[in-house]
């Protein structure tokens, strides 16, 4: 670990002596500046583990006794925005805007609070302005341009909107809010043309949806804002769960959809961008950011709340610990309940607490039973190998289904495959893997499962090397698909082609057991004894099934049994 902080320590200094030569001038004691030094390398040692608090505390502390280096001040304000203390981030960026006052982050989040107090004008203000920082640009167009529109000052709010410029989702995105200013001047035709090229654009899916169906339900023609809904369940395994199954009951009970404010419009118009582009651009800060401010500005926009655990579960214990605050935050009337449960039972599955998991899956299930909840009751015995106890869920589920719905959502066919495949009743399995690829015939993981247990059987050769080839012309960065081709390789004695193919599976999914075991017994079969054993001992450290670990143990002790490894006839 020392050697680790040394660099680091030297980075910070550096950047601290080049960018902020305020430092080195006010700081005349030492010991001032080995504190200011201090802190800004543990918040920045902090950030690198993730230890949220941590990483605030000292940032803080660095910029309380610095408090003209905007470099230090922005940290310190994102750092509390990160633990989600926005009166903190507020008294830093009042501090802060007294000698900066064009900094963004400042900005955005004095503007921000004082949209949620009802000082639009100051918001303006606040908004107003050129900045090179991107995306707190984007953020405060979206928000100034729902702040013009409280005002009622629409053309304002158009101009704002339409001058979103950068990228295409943006662009595109800016058009969906063009087409709700549309909507709430009663442009209804004006708005529901935008909508058309919002949804050529793939922008906002969901959202663009609801949209569409509020505008219809405001035209009286509920009837088509039904269909529009049916349809895209149809499309969706026919879940009616989240705020679209929330809108569908609605309007088919006759009763009003919920109403959206203004401050609900500015923090929607912050969610989208966060999963939609940021977090898929790997700007994992952008998305937070943006779910952060959305919550504030409407703490009822539970999707920002979802979405935001999400990220938080990828950030270690604490942030796990953070989600599940989150997602137990999501009360039973919410239209992303059912979600947030989901949700919450996985972080008991990743805990190892399954009994509580599982008991949070059925109370979802008695509560609200679908296609969803029926399935996760089975997935989670599946994933504990209970495959006797999965078995029941699947062969319900599926006998409940039409071909119709099982083509929209063609995991429980496929996952009852595998548990047939699991429990040796191979007939029955393979009778399903291959409905599978008769409703979807290019079902990527069915071409692989099947293929591959084709080549592992000897059966049906040709036909498995084409699947195989196919879910790899498909996925070829899927490690697990690279292995089953190199598998066939090897099932046909073809060890050079083989090694060459799983050592690429290797690479791709670098902690696989099986993978891995697969390529320990193609150096076994070169006469690449020593590596063999090499490979099988890796295997063993990455969490291999009991039977894998068994087949393990039992080749490291007595190599490769030749007479149960010998090639099949190639095809």
């Amino acid at each position: 670990m020392k050697r680790r902080i040394v660099p680091l320590t030297l980075a910070a200094i550096f950047a601290l002596s080049c960018q902020s030569p305020d430092v080195a001038v006010a700081a005349t004691d030492t010991s001032d500046l080995s504190d200011l030094y201090g802190n800004y390398l543990a918040g920045s040692y902090a950030h690198k583990i993730e230890d949220r608090a941590s990483q605030q505390k000292y940032f803080t502390d660095a910029f309380l006794q610095q408090p003209t280096d905007t470099r230090i001040g922005r940290r310190a304000i994102v750092s509390a925005i990160e633990t989600g203390d926005f009166a903190a981030a507020i008294r830093l960026s009042e501090k802060l805007y007294k000698t900066d006052k064009s900094e963004t982050m400042v900005r955005a989040v004095l503007g921000v609070d004082s949209y949620r107090r009802g000082r639009n004008n100051r918001a303006l203000k606040y908004f107003s302005g050129a900045s090179s920082d991107k995306t707190m640009t984007l953020l405060m167009q979206l928000v100034k341009g729902w702040v013009e529109a409280d005002e009622q000052d629409y053309t304002s709010a158009r101009e704002t909107f339409a001058n979103i410029k950068g990228t295409a989702f943006f662009e595109n995105f800016a058009e969906l809010q063009l087409a709700k200013i549309d909507a709430v001047e009663g442009e209804y035709e004006a708005a529901l043309e935008r909508l058309d090229a919002v949804d050529a654009s793939g922008v906002a899916g969901v959202e663009s949806l609801l949209t569409r169906v509020r505008i219809l339900d405001q035209m009286d023609r509920q009837d088509e804002a039904i269909t529009e809904l049916e349809e895209i369940l149809v499309d969706n395994e026919r879940l009616t769960i989240g705020p679209v199954g929330g809108y569908l009951k609605r309007l088919q009970a006759e009763q009003n959809l919920p109403e959206i404010s203004f401050k609900g419009e500015a923090s929607r118009s912050l969610t989208d961008p966060a999963f939609e582009f940021f977090a898929r651009n790997r700007s994992i800060e952008g998305a937070e950011l943006f779910l952060r401010f959305a919550i504030w500005l409407d703490p009822k926009n539970t999707k920002s709340s979802i979405w935001l655990a999400s990220i938080l579960e990828e950030q270690g214990d604490i942030g796990e610990d953070n989600a599940e605050v989150l997602y137990r935050s999501i009360g039973d009337t919410d239209a992303n309940y059912v979600s947030a449960q989901l949700q919450l039972a996985n972080i008991h599955f990743n805990r190892k607490e399954d009994d509580i998991a599982i008991k949070v899956l059925e109370s979802l299930n008695a509560r609200e039973q679908s296609v969803l909840t029926r399935e996760s009751l089975g997935r989670a015995r599946f994933f504990r190998e209970n495959y006797e106890e999965a078995l029941p869920f699947y062969e319900d589920l599926v006998g409940s289904l039409t071909d119709e719905e099982i083509t929209a959502n063609i995991e429980p066919l496929r996952f009852r495959a595998i548990i047939y495949e699991r429990l040796k009743r191979w007939p029955e399995a393979e009778a399903d893997f291959k409905r599978v690829l008769k409703l979807v015939p290019d079902d990527v993981d069915t071409l692989n499962y099947l293929g591959y247990t084709w080549v592992d059987r000897g059966e049906n050769l040709t036909e498995a090397f084409d699947m195989i080839r196919e879910a790899v012309k498909q996925q070829p960065q899927s490690g697990a698909i690279v292995d089953s081709l190199g598998w066939a390789h090897y099932k046909l004695g073809e060890y050079q082609e083989a090694k060459e193919k799983l050592e690429d599976a290797v690479a791709l999914s670098p902690s696989s057991a099986t993978i891995i075991d697969h390529l320990g017994d193609v150096y076994w079969k070169l006469g690449r004894k020593r590596e063999a054993g090499f490979q099988w001992k890796r295997a063993l450290e990455f969490d291999p099934t009991d039977e894998e670990r068994a087949t393990i143990a039992s080749k490291l002790e007595n190599g490769l049994d030749e007479s149960s490894t010998s090639p099949i006839a190639a095809p």
